[in-house]
């Protein structure tokens, strides 16, 4: 009990420290992202103000001098590069097709965060029109960015193992005032069965919260007289409660013969539910079974068999074969039961869940070995070069988020797995947390050129806002990432009698006939490469299964190759 109260509370600190380093750890990174994106906005807002006297070789120079761990590019209406940096601009092609410069050219500033080719690296770029016309973009490594996030982790890994050694202590302290009165109490009680009062028994008496205990406990031998003569009134119910069970009972005695067969396990081999016909047919029918009670009975130890019923149903079935030892036989078997459960739905979630468990595997394998080939290297000293230390250090950061977001669907799907029913009186307006959800996805609609609508009536659904939100995200960002440039997602609510109906369609790339019963599986992808490639764990489907049915909907896919998908999902209204 020490034990499990020490760890349950470490492993409680562990999941608060580990939530708060998270949530941390991103809020610093988001904060330095924007002061990054300010410093190079006041920078473009600078070169503009001299862009009217100064040549852009000169602003370029003046920029290199005033950030020189930063780029300058200057752009020319039709997109040559009149000025960079980092690189010579006659060498540079035309950049009128970079986004973040078309989207400055269109509306005054732009924004985009990329690999760049001229560098090797991921860059966060942000561009101004400047009042000429030309486009000033600047640029930064997020390599840079991501060291100063790395720096800050280290306060908080040092907070943490001070809080958690901190935790240590307490939990310690707290375990050892809770199991210590608990092991006196228990040598008190095994003294009062063993008929003698240990030495000290009178002075836990006198504590106020043991008292009560040891009066149950003298109350309970007392019984104990009563308990066995009820005993023997009970043993004529014995027939009737072995036809209640659910698992089946054979008796035999020591010739083998039957002497007792429950309902369950008539129903089980298929015997009449009279009981008419000899039982010895149980045991003639099956060669490994004879086989299983001759050797329980030579050995004197149980035997376990798997077998499958001999009837239609053909059910799996586990027998354990053991042998029956009366006291007043000297130990000597007297007989043997049979005790027979049906395991056909047990084996098919073992199977399940084997698959689960291989599927996981594979997952977690893969970014884990990614991660495993960079540390490797950079620990080694085979990477010598700043630059390609934080490409790596960068590489590694991607694969442990891909690998946390694994194990967060993971878990979410485990958890809508154990759920047995909903919480009463959830409901939530549909219309409004779609809308929310586009609104979210509306910068990576944007960026995959995807137009993203929602429409239709307001219509409040009986199930909970944070989990439809769940549903209409993964819906919705799998639309936005299978489409095509230029495509369309588009999301309707509208009412169909009693039922809420949340339709989401878009013009992508659509799914093969064969994939379209498979895409609701755990880790199922119709194309793995384009799946990891956009971010995808292979389980977000599944979640959306999972919670609509939980919530006693249904969920509809109609598609084509080429021309899209739809996905259509029924919830009971509020």
């Amino acid at each position: 009990m020490k034990k499990r109260i020490i760890g349950a509370t470490l492993l409680t600190v562990v999941c608060a420290l580990l939530i708060s380093n998270l949530v941390g750890v991103l809020m610093f990174r988001s904060r330095e992202m924007d002061a990054a994106r300010n410093t190079l906005q006041e920078l473009l807002v600078l070169m503009d103000a001299q862009s009217a006297i100064t040549d852009p070789d000169g602003l370029a120079q003046q920029f290199h001098a005033a950030a020189p761990d930063k780029r300058l590019t200057i752009i020319d209406t039709d997109g040559t590069v009149l000025a960079d940096t980092e690189a010579n601009p006659q060498t540079l092609e035309d950049h009128n097709s970079r986004p973040e410069v078309e989207q400055a050219a269109a509306t005054g500033w732009g924004e985009a965060v990329r690999h760049s080719e001229t560098l090797g690296t991921s860059m966060l770029y942000v561009s101004k029109r400047f009042a000429d016309g030309m486009v000033g973009r600047a640029s930064m490594p997020l390599s840079s960015i991501d060291s100063l996030v790395w720096n800050g982790v280290w306060g908080f890994l040092i907070a943490s193992a001070a809080g958690l050694l901190l935790a240590l202590i307490l939990a310690r302290r707290t375990a050892n005032r809770v199991v210590a009165p608990l092991s006196a109490v228990g040598s008190a009680l095994q003294s009062v069965l063993d008929g003698t009062r240990a030495s000290g028994l009178e002075e836990y008496q006198a504590d106020d919260e043991l008292r009560p205990i040891l009066r149950y406990i003298d109350k309970l031998m007392e019984r104990l007289g009563g308990y066995i003569q009820s005993i023997k009134e009970e043993r004529d119910k014995v027939s009737l409660i072995l036809d209640c069970m659910d698992e089946g009972l054979i008796l035999l005695d020591e010739k083998g013969n039957v002497l007792a067969t429950n309902r369950a396990a008539r129903a089980l081999f298929g015997l009449p539910a009279d009981g008419d016909e000899d039982g010895a047919l149980l045991l003639t029918r099956s060669r490994r079974l004879r086989e299983a009670i001759a050797e329980a009975g030579e050995k004197n130890t149980s035997v376990v068999l798997e077998v499958d019923a001999l009837n239609d149903d053909a059910r799996s079935l586990r027998l354990f074969v053991s042998p029956v030892a009366g006291r007043q036989f000297e130990g000597e078997n007297v007989g043997t039961s049979i005790l027979i459960t049906d395991v056909t739905d047990l084996k098919r979630a073992e199977g399940i869940r084997s698959e689960f468990t291989a599927n996981v595997s594979h997952e977690l394998k893969t970014p884990l070995t990614s991660i495993k080939g960079f540390t490797d290297m950079l620990s080694s000293g085979m990477v010598k070069d700043p630059e390609d230390q934080k490409r790596f250090l960068t590489m590694i950061s991607v694969e442990v988020d891909r690998l946390t977001k694994l194990v967060d669907d993971i878990l979410q799907v485990t958890e809508l797995e154990t759920v047995a029913a909903v919480l009463p009186g959830e409901q939530c307006s549909l219309t409004d947390v779609a809308r929310d959800t586009a609104k979210f996805l509306e910068p990576v609609a944007q960026k995959a050129d995807v137009t993203l609508s929602v429409s239709g009536e307001e219509v409040v659904g009986a199930i909970g806002a944070d989990r439809f939100r769940e549903v209409a995200l993964n819906l919705m960002e799998n639309a936005v990432k299978y489409n095509k440039s230029g495509g369309q997602v588009s999301v309707t609510l509208t009412r169909e009698g009693n039922q809420a109906v949340f339709t989401v369609a878009d013009t992508g790339i659509g799914i093969p006939p064969d994939c379209q019963n498979r895409v609701f599986e755990r880790f199922y992808r119709v194309d793995k490469g384009r799946s990891r490639a956009a971010g995808g764990t292979g389980l977000g489907l599944a979640i959306v299964k999972h919670i609509v049915a939980l919530y006693g909907g249904q969920i509809k896919l109609v598609s084509t190759v080429g021309s899209g998908t739809t996905v259509t999902v029924y919830l009971p209204l509020a």
